[in-house]
């Protein structure tokens, strides 16, 4: 079942979250406080819209993002949208970003947009499910404390 998050989710969110990002390619190592802190974060907003892939063990996906102004309307910004390991290349993903869609089209968002690397299997996803590289923007990154690279 797919459906919104709701803040009593923020627990089994963080534990997807954790081992979505451990996982190849990312091999991140999140602490699920540290996950737990970042989605809290993220779902604090009054613009803040959330997603959730249920089936009977749990939560196996999550999609956080924002709903923001912007000169044509409103856009849906996604911050984080990540699925359990085990269920990668299932179809979660594209069911979770279709049925957030359809939701967000209901409401009167009229785009889309996120980040991802370029050249990993997400950035794939992403074109197959209707998004498109803009050649006229850039993303821009700047580290403040040399000692956290």
């Amino acid at each position: 079942m797919i459906r919104r998050y709701r803040a009593d989710d923020l627990d089994a969110a963080a534990a997807v979250f954790t081992a979505a990002f451990a996982a190849s390619p990312w091999n991140e190592e999140w602490s699920v406080e540290i996950s737990r802190t970042r989605i809290k974060e993220l779902m604090s907003s009054p613009q803040s819209i959330g997603y959730v892939y249920e089936d009977s063990s749990g939560i196996k996906a999550i999609l956080c993002g924002r709903r923001l102004t912007y000169l044509h309307g409103p856009e849906y910004v996604i911050d984080e949208f990540c699925v359990s390991p085990e269920l990668h290349r299932s179809g979660i993903g594209t069911a979770v970003l279709g049925y957030a869609t359809d939701e967000l089209k209901k409401e009167g968002v009229v785009a889309m947009a996120l980040k991802t690397v370029k050249g990993y299997p997400s950035e794939k996803f992403y074109i197959k499910n209707g998004f498109e590289g803009n050649e006229e923007m850039i993303f821009m990154y700047r580290v403040l404390d040399k000692n956290k690279e």
